[in-house]
């Protein structure tokens, strides 16, 4: 019997707590690129929509390699982005930061320590949303994929405010879209 390959898995992760806001266009317009591109699957997923609880800091994970929170959907969620071929990770800035509740998904993996090559072999892209400001929480999100041994692709910064805004706003768009095609240049 002979065995198909699977496509190529292009997962796309909005960490923004604002439902179809200009982080969420801007994950979505960079996977619609990236799949006309290549022939890829794409997956899109809001964060947000997921219940996440905080970490407890109970440090299980370190002995057990994993969360140890079973009571809510952050395993869902985990098991897309090991799926995954390439990850685009967008999220907007919030007083220099991720959302809390891209926060809370990158604090539950600090079981990742365990096996710091958990992420290996991944290609990572990263959207960072902010009015005018702010851009280093690209780095807190860029140090948590490195620590667990995935190769950072790339990484833009969009100018866009309030709901929506990214789309009247052009140049902004075509930054998304050579973003994309450099992503999709990157995929075998």
């Amino acid at each position: 019997m002979v065995r198909l390959a699977s496509k190529t898995l292009v997962l796309g992760i909005s960490g923004s707590p604002r439902k179809d806001g200009n982080t969420d266009v801007a994950v979505k317009k960079v996977l619609e690129t990236i799949s006309r591109l290549r022939d890829v699957e794409t997956v899109f997923i809001r964060v947000a929509d997921f219940n996440i609880k905080h970490c407890r800091g109970c440090r299980e994970c370190m002995r057990i390699g994993e969360c140890a929170i079973k009571d809510d959907d952050f395993n869902l969620i985990l098991e897309k982005l090991m799926k995954a071929d390439m990850i685009v990770v967008g999220a907007p800035v919030f007083w220099s930061s991720p959302p809390g509740v891209m926060k809370d998904f990158i604090d539950r993996t600090h079981g990742f320590y365990t096996d710091p090559k958990r992420l290996l072999g991944k290609k990572v892209g990263i959207i960072s949303v902010a009015a005018d400001s702010g851009f280093e929480s690209h780095e807190e999100i860029l140090s948590w994929m490195r620590i667990y041994g995935a190769e950072i692709v790339g990484k833009v910064r969009i100018y866009a405010r309030e709901k929506g805004e990214i789309l009247q706003k052009p140049e902004e768009m075509a930054k998304l879209e050579r973003f994309a095609r450099l992503l999709a240049e990157n995929l075998q």
